[in-house]
C-alpha cells in the first residue's frame, strides 16, 4: 500500500497600502535613475561639432556713453577719459583742454592731458601740463616720475634731479629714486652726492629682492667706479 502524500501548504503574499507605497517609490527611483542616465548621455554627446545650433558665442555687452552734450568740467573729464578708452587721443586732449578751461587747477586733468600730449610725440606740451600738475598738486608723485623721466630724455640732469628728489618724500618711489640720483650726479660731476645716493639704494635694496635685479650690479659697479 503506497503512503498517502501530505497536503501541500500555500503561503499566499498580502498586499498591504505600506508595501505597495514602497514598491511604487522603488519603482519610481529605478525609474528616475535610467532616465537620468539617459540624458546624462544625450548631453555628453552634444558637442560644438554635432549640434553647433546649441552655442552661442558670449559677446560682451557695450558700455553704454551717454554724455553727448557735456558742459560741466567733470563732464568733459569723462568724455575725455571715453575717447582714452578707445585710444582716441585727439578727442581726449580736446575734451581734457575744454575740462581745465572750467577748472583751471584740476591737477588730475592736466596730468592725463599730459599723458595723452606724450603719446602723440608732443613732449614739451606733455612737460608743460606734468609740470602744471605738480603745481597744482605738489604730492602728486605720478606727475614727477614722469617728469623725472622726461628732463632725463631731454638730457636735462638738472631738472630730472629736482624731480627725483621730490619723489624721496613717497616712500614707494625712493629705492628707484635713489637709484636715478646716484647716475644722475655721476653725470653731474659730483661724485659725493652719487656716492651717497647709490649707498642708500644699496642699503634698501640689500633689505628686498631688489638685489637680484640687473639694476642693483649695476649700482654696485657705479659705487666702486666712484670709490677709486
Amino acid at each position: 500500500m503506497s503512503p498517502t502524500p501530505l497536503p501541500t501548504t500555500q503561503t499566499n503574499t498580502v498586499s498591504t497600502p505600506s508595501s505597495r507605497k514602497q514598491a511604487n517609490a522603488a519603482q519610481r527611483k529605478s525609474s528616475e535613475s535610467q532616465g537620468g542616465q539617459k540624458e546624462k548621455k544625450e548631453a555628453e554627446s552634444i558637442t560644438y561639432a554635432t549640434h553647433p545650433e546649441r552655442f552661442v558665442k558670449a559677446e560682451p555687452a557695450p558700455e553704454k556713453f551717454e554724455i553727448t552734450d557735456p558742459k560741466t568740467p567733470e563732464e568733459h573729464f569723462s568724455v575725455a577719459v571715453d575717447a582714452d578708452n578707445h585710444k582716441r587721443w585727439d578727442k581726449a586732449i580736446e575734451e581734457y583742454k575744454k575740462a581745465l578751461e572750467l577748472k583751471p587747477d584740476w591737477a588730475v586733468a592736466h596730468f592725463r592731458l599730459a599723458t595723452d600730449y606724450n603719446k602723440e610725440g608732443r613732449t614739451d606740451d606733455a612737460i608743460a601740463q606734468w609740470e602744471l600738475a605738480t603745481r597744482y598738486d605738489p604730492q602728486f608723485y605720478g606727475a614727477y616720475n614722469k617728469l623725472a623721466g622726461a628732463y632725463r630724455l631731454q638730457g636735462n640732469l638738472k631738472k630730472a634731479v629736482d624731480a627725483y628728489s621730490a619723489l624721496l618724500n613717497y616712500p614707494p618711489a625712493r629705492l628707484g629714486a635713489h637709484y636715478q640720483l646716484g647716475f644722475s650726479y655721476a653725470e653731474l660731476g659730483d661724485r659725493q652726492k652719487a656716492r651717497e645716493h647709490l649707498e642708500s639704494y644699496r642699503v634698501m635694496a640689500l633689505k628686498s629682492k631688489e638685489q637680484e635685479t640687473p639694476r642693483f650690479q649695476n649700482a654696485l659697479r657705479e659705487l666702486q667706479k666712484l670709490e677709486k
